[in-house]
């Protein structure tokens, strides 16, 4: 439903595609190669300026790259996305996956919503894009259909 090289990598052009979709399944690329993305069942809503909570407990992040999945805490499935019309994509407190409007800049503190082992890995921050900034190159959406 949505391909960054194709529909641009913007909030607008995001939100345009995702605006009040569930179950929505995110493949990123980012400038170090790194691919990671996410899933989650909620409704992405541009309105909201809020957190949207998962109660089935089904979003994850996951790194391609490093073969893992960190699936959403228990005791955070309030976080499971954060939806505001001038963000990209964000998963939990907009912290575990924070992507700004431009694609390019943001973060990741990786295991503060998501599970993640910070004492194993050190490098939270850098472990999902390899680099600090998410720096997108790619970006696909597939929405999930359920018969």
């Amino acid at each position: 439903m949505y391909l960054g090289s194709r529909d641009g990598l913007k909030a607008e052009y995001f939100w345009q595609k995702v605006n009040n979709k569930d179950n929505l399944l995110m493949i990123f690329k980012s400038e170090s190669g790194s691919i990671f993305g996410a899933y989650s069942p909620c409704k992405w809503d541009s309105s909201k300026n809020t957190y949207i909570a998962d109660n089935t407990l089904t979003s994850f992040i996951f790194s391609q790259t490093h073969d893992q999945i960190y699936n959403l805490k228990e005791d955070k499935k309030d976080r499971a996305i954060y939806c505001k019309s001038d963000f990209g994509p964000s998963y939990g407190n907009y912290n575990d996956i924070y992507i700004k409007g431009d694609f390019t800049d943001g973060y990741s503190r990786l295991g503060d919503d998501y599970e993640f082992d910070r004492d194993k890995n050190k490098n939270y921050s850098t472990h999902l894009y390899g680099q600090e900034k998410p720096e997108i190159q790619e970006c696909e959406i597939y929405q999930i259909q359920f018969n």
